[in-house]
């Protein structure tokens, strides 16, 4: 936010104002500096830095409104024997002053005459232009009041065409509270904007040599990887199962994403350490949405690649779920990715990451949302280490599950990628739809 700063010298204040200037530094700020005209005693050099809005007190309201006569030429103003410089003095020839008393009260009289006859025309003619070849422009210098700060130039609306710095329409637009959350990726804190109250989620990402850009369309730019992904998810429709991004803004060093919060929430990860061995009930409930999340990042063109109970949000009273943490995601692709750029957590890691060369986004994330759903009803992860997973055999620990629930786990946690099932099928296996039939 620009700062208005004013720099007044007490060596320099005197008691009549004669010119104020306004900069813009570099920065953004505004500094306003106040010079001031003296009392008669400063050298001619010194009333000679006011310039000519100036008037001293040797100058008569006759002298400074009536204009020159014609043939006659402004000279310099010359020192009085008192020390003082006559300012906007006029004289058509150096000459004695004694004799030419009389005349120059006679011409004075006549300019005043002058003067009064324009501003009768201009009273008679208001739309005409009053202005002569002989007249002369006063100009009243601006005083500014004491409390008077500069307006801020107004604040451009978020452009998302390309990387630009922004930070001080983040700083007009949003407050920033607590922190909530931190972590490799940078910190995120709770917000509010300005202009409504309403809370948002602030998160700020570090600028480092490790930041992943990635081209999308509409955009001539790269994007930092979570913003192009998310802008790729509010295009329409809308799933109410993904975090909505609001804004974004780059400084310097860092990205801050401006994302919606939903409130009362908790990461999933959480609710289930609270909850240890969730009724099957709610284990669907939440199975159905992180499933239609994952599949609707995939029908906007978006692999994931980071699906785990921590990178889910759930909304307290309602059990309504979002997927958040869009930094270690993919564009989709149907040719798969090479196995050593799986970014994921090592718990949700498929076995074909560690034996194969490729993997592909739709069977990785159905191995990973059967890891989210053993842990729910379990209270336990299903593998504890590398070997484990590449051996993929599942022991239950909760021996009250039932039949279908232990079956769509089963089938989601097969070794081989290509006998999983789909997102499509697994919404319609049976266990999801208990519910709905």
């Amino acid at each position: 936010m620009s700062t208005t700063s004013l720099s007044l010298s007490e060596d320099n204040v005197k008691r009549r104002f004669c010119r104020e200037s306004l900069s813009l530094s570099s920065r953004g700020s505004y500094s306003i500096c106040w010079r001031w005209s003296g009392d008669g005693s400063e050298s001619p050099n010194e009333q000679g830095s006011c310039g000519n809005h100036c008037l001293s007190r040797s100058d008569s309201l006759e002298e400074w409104m009536s204009p020159p006569l014609p043939g006659q030429v402004p000279v310099e103003p010359t020192e009085t024997s008192n020390g003082r410089t006559a300012q906007g003095a006029m004289e058509s020839s150096p000459v004695n002053k004694n004799s030419t008393e009389k005349p120059t009260e006679w011409r004075k009289r006549k300019r005043f005459r002058s003067f009064l006859k324009m501003l009768w025309k201009a009273m008679k003619s208001p739309f005409s232009c009053c202005c002569h070849s002989s007249a002369v422009d006063v100009v009243e210098p601006f005083v500014p009041p004491p409390d008077l700060e500069p307006s801020p130039d107004p604040e451009p609306s978020p452009d998302h065409s390309g990387v630009k710095t922004n930070n001080e329409s983040f700083e007009s637009l949003f407050n920033v509270g607590e922190m909530i959350g931190s972590g490799g990726f940078g910190r995120v804190y709770e917000g509010t904007r300005k202009f409504d109250g309403k809370k948002v989620a602030i998160k700020r990402i570090r600028k480092t040599a490790n930041n992943r850009y990635l081209d999308i369309p509409g955009h001539p730019e790269p994007l930092v990887t979570e913003v192009a992904l998310l802008l790729m998810m509010r295009q329409e429709p809308i799933s109410p199962y993904i975090i909505q991004l609001y804004n974004w803004f780059e400084h310097p060093r860092k990205f801050t994403l401006v994302m919606e919060y939903p409130e009362p929430c908790e990461s999933l990860l959480d609710f289930i350490i609270r909850h240890p061995q969730l009724d099957e009930t709610t284990a669907q409930v939440i199975m159905r949405q992180a499933v239609l999340a994952v599949q609707h990042c995939i029908e906007h063109g978006v692999f994931h690649n980071d699906v785990h109970a921590q990178n889910f949000l759930l909304k307290k009273n309602t059990l309504e779920l979002k997927l958040i943490d869009f930094g270690c995601g993919q564009l989709f692709s149907s040719d798969g990715y090479e196995s050593n750029i799986y970014l994921g957590l090592l718990d949700y890691c498929p076995p074909e990451v560690f034996a194969e060369p490729r993997f592909h986004a739709v069977a990785a994330n159905v191995w990973a949302l059967g890891v989210l759903l053993y842990e729910m009803v379990n209270a336990c992860s299903p593998f504890w280490d590398r070997m484990e997973i590449k051996q993929a055999k599942v022991t239950f620990q909760n021996t009250n599950l039932s039949k279908e629930c232990s079956d769509l786990i089963s089938q989601c946690l097969t070794r081989d990628p290509t006998k999983r099932p789909t997102l499509e099928q697994i919404l319609q296996h049976q266990w999801i739809r208990n519910d709905l039939d």
